[in-house]
């Protein structure tokens, strides 16, 4: 499966090291040069290690594409920004079923268009339950994303909420 990507999943599993996960759960990432600017161009420029990790699979399992048609439309109409909205535009443009979004605004737009969407946690439960990651390594993740907020910016509640529910069914 093809899937496109906007900027935190790239960002979240590539600092918790885990960005293979993408490669073993899908055929080829799909990102913006939007997308490209935000995770590579400006995590080099502050030095990010994610940015260098996400940028070594560009071309090989992560392919940059540009929307034919502009974006600005779904800019306006869900107040959402640039990055969010070529990633819809693309997704849309090239019939792709799912796209990789954390941002509620994003997400919730992306699914009015109605586009599949998931976030970095949803991920994790397909590499779960397709056993790519055990239950403890999971669970690992989640702590790291718990124990840097600043770093990792998914909200405290989900965080506990997930866990619990991976304790409970797997």
């Amino acid at each position: 499966m093809i899937v496109v990507s906007d900027s935190t999943p790239l960002i979240h599993l590539a600092k918790a090291g885990q960005i293979e996960i993408l490669f073993s759960l899908y055929k080829e990432i799909l990102i913006t040069n939007e997308v490209y600017r935000e995770v590579v161009v400006e995590g080099n420029l502050l030095q990010e290690e994610d940015a260098g990790i996400v940028q070594s699979y560009v071309g090989r399992s992560i392919r940059v594409k540009n929307p034919k048609s502009s974006s600005q439309y779904l800019v306006e109409k869900y107040f959402i920004h640039k990055g969010e909205a070529d990633s819809i535009q693309l997704a849309l443009e090239t019939g792709t079923q799912l796209i990789l979004m954390n941002e509620r605004e994003g997400r919730n737009a992306a699914k009015s268009e109605g586009l599949r969407v998931k976030g970095t946690i949803g991920v994790l439960f397909d590499a779960l339950r397709a056993g790519l990651i055990s239950k403890e390594e999971a669970l690992s993740i989640l702590l790291k994303f718990r124990d840097s907020p600043h770093v990792f910016w998914v909200e405290p509640d989900i965080i506990e909420e997930t866990m619990e529910k991976i304790k409970k069914y797997f």
